[in-house]
């Protein structure tokens, strides 16, 4: 099994263990080793631990240069591992599964049901 399809795999495990509490994302800045020296912008970073490893998953806003002077402001979601500050990305491309963990992690971190549920009549 390649690398990629283990870490769809695992993208899989994490996802449905979001779905049913065992997992308990964070809402987080993001290191310094993601924002120092660049350009690019993370808006949401997520923290999580499973399995005992420190897992992220985050939006990066990036320009993609289609020109020496004109670019196009990108959006990539990441997923990764976080080892002593240092945050070690981009296992999966993008794909809707990763989309999906990012959303279901966001909505877990912010405790989206519980919010509706407390503004429902």
């Amino acid at each position: 099994m390649s690398t990629e399809e283990k870490a769809s795999k695992l993208i899989t495990q994490i996802l449905r263990a979001t779905y049913t509490g065992l997992v308990a994302w964070r809402l987080t800045s993001p290191p310094a080793s993601l924002t120092r020296a660049t350009e690019n912008f993370v808006p949401v970073f997520l923290e999580a631990e499973y399995k005992g490893k420190n897992i992220v998953i985050y939006e990066e806003r990036y320009k993609h240069w289609t020109d020496e002077d004109s670019y196009n402001w990108g959006v990539g979601i990441r997923f990764g591992f976080n080892v002593g500050g240092t945050v070690i990305s981009d296992i999966v491309k993008w794909s809707p599964l990763l989309r999906k963990l990012f959303e279901a992690a966001r909505d877990n971190a912010a405790n989206v049901d519980s919010m509706i549920d407390d503004m429902l009549d």
